[in-house]
């Protein structure tokens, strides 16, 4: 059964009860970063690879419409114990900037994601979704755990019309706890409804930003168009 949850429990550290924050991964532009590979800024060396047309600008990675090159541009690294959470609270978040002229291959964008709702021992995702009446673009976060008995759901309702309005946002999804599931944009909760007892998240799979893998495993879709920065992955523990 879905429990609605009207605001997002935040998670402040105080001198009785200090927090612990391991940051997993972090992707930022560096003034001297060169080739094919994004730096991890974490002490767990997740480095990511470049694919397709993935550029640099000034601070930030750009994603380009499909029909360049016919290409899905994109970044990917290999999994590591470090990007499964288990059962500890964690955040993933992003800074974006998508135009409202963005080129749409599918409904959905792919943010980020580390594995599929198939993936044995759960994942987790971000999206942005497209209305096809209105064109307003939302923000959704996934996550299911090991037994795939748990799972978190949320698509924001924010105070934004749109995500996709050519200005920098940062989203970030949380497991709160195993009840808890957050979204917030730009700082602001989205409402949100999130079903129990989500637990261990372990799933191995590669963590893949700006794309999806298709069914088969080796066609890709969901082409992410626009800009990131400040990709990063964090547990936080009691």
């Amino acid at each position: 059964m879905f429990v609605g949850v009207a605001a997002v429990a935040l998670l402040v550290p105080t001198p009785a009860t200090a927090e612990v924050t391991d940051i997993k991964l972090t992707y930022h532009v560096l003034r001297d970063e060169v080739g094919d590979v994004a730096i991890d800024g974490s002490a767990y060396a997740n480095d990511g690879v470049l694919r397709g047309g993935v550029s640099r600008g000034v601070g930030v990675y750009k994603f380009h419409r499909l029909s360049l090159d016919h290409r899905y541009d994109r970044i990917t690294a290999p999994d590591d114990p470090s990007l499964s959470p288990e059962s500890a609270a964690f955040t993933f978040r992003v800074r974006l900037k998508v135009s409202p002229d963005a080129e749409w291959s599918h409904s959905e964008m792919a943010v980020l994601r580390h594995g599929d709702s198939d993936t044995p021992g759960g994942d987790y995702k971000m999206e942005l979704l497209k209305n096809p009446n209105n064109g307003v673009v939302s923000a959704e976060c996934v996550m299911h755990d090991v037994d795939g008995a748990g799972a978190g759901y949320i698509r924001g309702r924010g105070p934004l019309r749109s995500i996709a309005d050519g200005h920098w946002h940062t989203i970030a999804c949380s497991r709160v706890d195993e009840d808890t599931v957050s979204l917030t944009i730009d700082g602001q909760p989205a409402y949100h409804e999130v079903r129990g007892d989500l637990g261990d998240i372990v799933g191995q799979a590669r963590l893949m930003i700006g794309c999806q893998l298709a069914a088969d495993r080796i066609h890709k879709r969901e082409q992410f168009v626009g800009k990131l920065d400040n990709i990063t992955i964090k547990t936080v523990q009691p």
